[in-house]
């Protein structure tokens, strides 16, 4: 497989480097550098946007800085979404499917409550992980 490694970022994660951070920068860095694609849904840059507003709009300004580094994707119900509703909550069925759909190689989130148990599987197709953990990793090929 050629060309950077394609990286799903959750809302949740969207929020968090908005609100900034070395682990953070270094993400941005290494899609910056063309060693990562950072991609999300539009139902994940909306549940950011609203969470910015809401928590921290004075983080509005490096939220849009944010979005400049990520190519945002529509989301679609078909049969990627089909597939994550046998392994998440239906709240996060557009993550996952979209994840899927994108062809991502690894989906970052902080959401351990819905998507911990995925993060020790390896039959997915794709590697769900904190960010913490992706960097520990390293943004290897799965």
């Amino acid at each position: 497989m050629s060309g950077p490694l394609i990286v799903f970022l959750d809302a949740n994660i969207i929020l968090s480097a908005a609100l900034g951070g070395p682990a953070f920068e270094l993400l941005l860095r290494l899609a910056n550098e063309g060693g990562v694609r950072l991609v999300t849904g539009y139902s994940c840059v909306v549940e950011a946007s609203r969470n910015v507003q809401r928590k921290r709009p004075d983080r509005q300004q490096a939220f849009g800085g944010i979005l400049t580094s990520l190519s945002i994707e529509q989301d679609e119900a078909d049969e990627h979404a089909e597939w994550a509703t046998q392994l998440v909550h239906p709240d996060d069925v557009h993550v996952l499917g979209a994840a899927r759909r994108v062809g991502a190689q690894v989906l970052i989130t902080g959401d351990l409550t819905q998507f911990g148990h995925l993060m020790k599987r390896g039959d997915l197709g794709l590697r769900v992980r904190t960010l913490g953990a992706f960097l520990l990793e390293g943004p290897s090929r799965p």
